[in-house]
């Protein structure tokens, strides 16, 4: 009963994939339009205008096991996600951006977050059948899924700091270097520009997408305000509100960008000196951990003869 029931489902299968392949499934139309309506919309800046276009309008090429599991994936890769991360994907996108993933979208973010999932607990049932314990087997099932499940978020708050830690080092710089193509005569985009295309960075990468929406016929004002309220540093949101003020008041913005640059290198001194002032002080804590016990076995030695007396 049990291999005519195998048999049975194996048939079935068969003959699905076999009238899939002879007929394929009809394409939607939301497929056809997507890439009309993705430009259109990055156009407005109300669309896909922190993804490329190519991300956004590929076609769907999986093979027709994946079409068929691939939507099961895609909701438990969710429902773990909204366990671990609980964030939407507007503001997951944002996060993937600010640590320099742009190529990454979210159902990728959340499918590698299921595959180390699972891949920990697999190796805690594996590690648990070697030992021989249920106990320990649910033990290693437990740590082992909680590493695999944390370890992208984890990832991507080290490439957040790391980022905005480059781009702190960065902003200084970029102000400077604004400041002086606008004091030999050039405009508040053209300086831009010319900066994009001397220099490399996180900073620079994100002028280069102003740019790129400015080029493509968004305002200025709003594409410098989309990236102050996309951005994790506080220094570069000031820096493109200061340029997204220049561009609606116009004037000379080259004293006020070289005063925005000292003041930044001035909290980056201040930055600095904290971290140096923390780490003596954390140099300071092995030191005491070895000293304080011969300090105290010195002054505790004499104690017993002067209590009790010689001997």
């Amino acid at each position: 009963m049990n291999s005519a029931f195998v048999a049975s489902l194996g048939a079935a299968g068969f003959a699905v994939l076999l009238s899939r392949a002879i007929v394929p499934p009809r394409r939607l139309l939301a497929g056809r339009v997507r890439p009309y309506a993705a430009i259109s919309r990055s156009r407005l800046g109300t669309g896909y205008a922190d993804v490329s276009v190519a991300t956004v309008t590929r076609y769907d090429d999986r093979t027709p096991v994946g079409r068929v599991f691939g939507p099961l994936l895609g909701q438990l890769a969710e429902k773990l996600g909204g366990l671990v991360d609980a964030a939407d994907h507007d503001t997951l996108r944002r996060r993937l951006r600010n640590a320099g993933f742009a190529d990454t979208d979210p159902a990728q973010y959340r499918m590698r977050q299921l595959t180390h999932t699972v891949g920990g607990i697999a190796l805690g049932v594996v590690l648990g059948l070697v030992v021989g314990s249920i106990a320990i087997m649910l033990l290693l099932i437990s740590c082992f899924g909680f590493i695999g499940a944390t370890l992208q978020r984890n990832r991507l708050n080290a490439a957040t700091e790391k980022r905005a830690e480059r781009m702190r080092g960065e902003v200084y710089t970029i102000a400077q270097l604004l400041a002086v193509r606008l004091r030999t005569g050039s405009g508040p985009v053209d300086a831009v520009r010319s900066v994009c295309n001397l220099a490399r960075g996180p900073v620079v990468g994100e002028l280069r997408d102003a740019v790129s929406w400015i080029s493509s016929g968004m305002a200025a004002t709003r594409a410098y305000d989309k990236l102050a309220e996309a951005t994790d540093e506080p220094s570069a949101a000031r820096l493109y509100r200061l340029l997204a003020a220049s561009s609606t008041t116009g004037g000379d913005i080259a004293g006020s960008l070289l005063s925005v640059a000292e003041d930044l290198r001035n909290e980056r001194k201040q930055d600095l000196a904290r971290s140096a002032v923390k780490r003596r002080t954390a140099m300071l804590i092995p030191l005491l951990c070895l000293i304080t016990p011969v300090m105290i076995g010195f002054v505790a030695a004499p104690l017993p003869r002067m209590i009790f007396g010689a001997r």
